[in-house]
């Protein structure tokens, strides 16, 4: 897994939780400037948490059944 898949999950991982946080921010009345930068802020937290754990479960062999980004090693006919 290259330079390219990580940085598009990470894309993927940083876009979805910054929509998501900033519209409950919103729902919560605060301003749209202070929503985005709450939502921003934390969503590079997040991403970066996220990603680093991936990145180090992937380099273990450790297997995620969410993400399934690492093929199943174990023969499943016998």
């Amino acid at each position: 897994m290259g330079f390219k898949f990580w940085f598009v999950r990470a894309l993927k991982v940083f876009l979805a939780v910054a929509a998501l946080l900033f519209i409950v921010e919103l729902l919560k009345q605060h301003s749209v400037q202070e929503a985005l930068i709450f939502a921003c802020t934390w969503s590079l937290i997040t991403t970066t948490v996220f990603i680093c754990s991936r990145l180090y479960q992937s380099r273990k062999g450790v297997e995620c059944a969410l993400c399934n980004d690492i093929p199943d090693k174990s023969d499943k006919n016998t």
